[in-house]
């Protein structure tokens, strides 16, 4: 069935990004018996809600392969908050109450997350940095969602941190914690707004307006 889904992810936009919790499901199988928690449940009801949304409208090519991106952005998390900026490009038609300019967003944590965060102090923590990063990134993503119409539009997301664009770029890890419910978050967000979302790197030391933010 993961090989299935695998072959068909092309056709089905976010899809890439429900991959996680299943892969983990069979990396720690015993003998030919699985065990099916609740995210390989949860995963599977993505499926089901990708499958009954393209039965009720067409699949773009523009949904499907990435074109000249239509906004370029840059986004940063810390254990504050995380922050970025995108500058549209002319093509994109932005939301009522918005316009053409760059858009410049920021967001402080709450404080139950930032007591969970594990550092030297609270080495006990249950929210990573990486993690941090990874929210940061999806948050980036609805920013541009909320103020322009991005539907058949590329666009181009930028970071300084290696292991988030790797998690963005691939869409998927084996594992049950943290990042795989973000990269669920990450495909039903693509294939809800429908856009081609790309990931580049972008050093720390040409990223000042994120960091600032």
């Amino acid at each position: 069935m993961l090989g299935e889904l695998r072959s068909m992810s092309i056709a089905l936009p976010g899809s890439c990004n429900l991959f996680s919790q299943l892969q983990k499901a069979l990396s720690v199988k015993i003998g030919t018996r699985i065990a099916l928690k609740r995210g390989v449940h949860q995963a599977l009801k993505d499926f089901r809600w990708i499958l009954d949304d393209i039965s009720a409208r067409p699949t773009r090519i523009a949904e499907s392969i990435p074109l000249l991106s239509s906004a370029e952005g840059h986004h940063y998390a810390s254990d504050k908050g995380a922050g970025g900026v995108w500058f549209p490009s002319p093509d994109l038609v932005p939301r009522k109450g918005f316009d053409s300019r760059p858009l410049i967003w920021r967001l402080e944590w709450a404080q139950f997350i930032t007591e969970q965060l594990v550092s030297s102090a609270n080495p006990s923590g249950t929210i990573s940095n990486l993690d941090l990063e990874l929210d940061g990134g999806l948050l980036h993503l609805d920013a541009l969602a909320q103020a322009f119409d991005i539907r058949e539009h590329t666009v181009l997301s930028k970071t300084d941190n290696l292991a988030t664009l790797y998690w963005q770029r691939k869409g998927s890890a084996t594992t049950d914690k943290v990042p795989a419910y973000l990269l669920r978050l990450f495909g039903v967000h693509e294939c809800f707004h429908r856009y081609v979302p790309c990931h580049d790197y972008l050093s720390g030391l040409s990223n000042p307006i994120a960091d600032a933010l």
